[in-house]
């Protein structure tokens, strides 16, 4: 049984690697795809539909905007004033995928909004570095010693 469970572990710790890699990609290749093809268009709050917490990603707030004439609900990570019209990003591509922002936006400001502070954004860019530093390895050696880490 020891030895089922620390296979499990071995796979459990590898599988993270490429899950990693794939969130790393998808909210810089996201604040990206914003920043370079973002066209900035006025939405106006209708009301807040929900809020989500989670204790360690934060609180995302679900709001119901209007932006030409179609009514869409989506999540932000920052708080927006109802009732009012808010500088949105949408994309050519996908009118329903939006982030706060203007034409004039940075990558960091993008990337804030869709992190939710800066201390999110010091964080998640800390640990890519960290695991593009130190993770391939990691990796390696965790491959090389799978022996060991199954039959202890």
């Amino acid at each position: 049984m020891k030895k089922i469970w620390n296979w499990f572990i071995y796979l459990f710790i590898l599988a993270g690697f490429p899950l990693l890699a794939w969130a790393g990609y998808y909210l810089v290749a996201d604040t990206y795809n914003f920043w370079k093809n973002g066209i900035e268009k006025q939405a106006l709050v209708i009301e807040l539909d929900r809020t989500s917490s989670s204790g360690k990603g934060g609180t995302t707030y679900y709001y119901k905007l209007e932006i030409d004439s179609l009514q869409l609900v989506e999540g932000f990570r920052v708080r927006l004033p109802i009732g009012k019209y808010v500088s949105v990003l949408t994309l050519p591509n996908d009118p329903g995928k939006v982030t706060p922002g203007t034409e004039s936006s940075g990558l960091y400001e993008i990337y804030k909004y869709e992190m939710g502070s800066d201390l999110m954004v010091v964080l998640s860019l800390g640990m890519f570095v960290f695991m593009a530093i130190y993770g391939p390895s990691t990796f390696v050696t965790l491959l090389k010693s799978r022996d060991k880490i199954i039959n202890q």
